[in-house]
């Protein structure tokens, strides 16, 4: 299970379907008698009330144009015939994938980078609270609640 994170992910869908605006922020421009700007949005800003939508139906049209079903079960994992699975949250994704898949999994993580800008974070090392350990000739892994445990304790 890799574990890649989407840099500034919500920022990255263009807004195609409505029109957004708002005014600048305070001290652009300067002075008292600038007047008031109204810019219109292109695309999303993080706060932006579509934005997390707005990225889901990015991500997921670019994932179904690589042959990528959607999961009737959850619609943020994603399904590729050679047994790659992708799993979003939020900017986050997880893509699981067999021994045998793994040079299809490197030729996605490269179609994936050229679209998005990536941080390819390596095998993931924990999900959602669950600590993932490997042992040292990585045949075998452990999974850990010590860190979700500890935090319900205190």
């Amino acid at each position: 299970m890799d574990h890649l994170d989407v840099v500034t992910a919500f920022q990255n869908p263009e807004i195609d379907n409505d029109d957004i605006y708002m005014t600048l922020p305070k001290g652009w421009p300067e002075g008292l008698n600038a007047p008031k700007i109204i810019v219109r949005l292109r695309k999303a800003l993080y706060g932006l009330k579509p934005a997390p939508r707005l990225w889901h139906d990015d991500i997921s049209t670019f994932l179904l144009s690589l042959a990528f079903t959607q999961s009737s079960a959850d619609p943020n994992l994603y399904l590729h015939s050679d047994g790659i699975m992708i799993l979003l949250y939020l900017d986050d994704i997880s893509m699981l994938y067999p021994q045998a898949a793994a040079k299809a999994a490197i030729e996605f993580k490269v179609k994936l980078s050229e679209k998005y800008k990536i941080t390819n974070l390596g095998p993931a090392l924990q999900f959602l609270s669950i600590k993932i350990h490997r042992d040292e000739i990585g045949t075998g892994i452990s999974l850990g609640k010590k860190t979700y445990i500890t935090s319900i304790l205190r």
